[in-house]
């Protein structure tokens, strides 16, 4: 029995695992380029404060980011945090903006919106009792 190159190329098993690689491969492909988005309620820390002061600022912040799902996916969402340096804020009120440099992300991950938007940070003098 002599095979033939040709029969064994469209018989309906090869053919079918053939269109089976093609179709991850175009799969994998697009979607490795493909931008999603994630919303995150990250929390709100403060370093370099002085005992002397009092600061009140809200627990958390929404965050939206974008990028890769490959990048999102290596993100590990708890170990994400606003920083805030307390030694640059004065004593009274204090108007802080989200970025990537207080946030600490990598720069394939973009920030597309953040809540509340208006973060305000109250900075005052302990009262000492006598």
């Amino acid at each position: 029995m002599k095979l033939n190159v040709k029969t064994i190329i469209t018989s309906n098993t090869v053919l079918k695992v053939i269109s089976c690689i093609l179709g991850y491969t175009f799969w994998s492909v697009l979607s490795a380029s493909h931008t999603n988005t994630i919303q995150l309620n990250v929390p709100v820390c403060f370093y370099g404060q002085n005992a002397m002061h009092d600061i009140k600022a809200p627990d958390t912040v929404t965050i939206t980011l974008s990028g890769k799902r490959s990048d999102l996916s290596a993100l590990d969402p708890k170990a994400v945090a606003m920083h805030v340096d307390a030694t640059q804020l004065h004593q009274g009120t204090n108007q802080m903006i989200v970025d990537n440099k207080t946030l600490f992300l990598p720069d394939t991950l973009k920030l597309v919106n953040y809540c509340p938007s208006n973060i305000v940070i109250d900075v005052q003098e302990k009262k000492t009792q006598a």
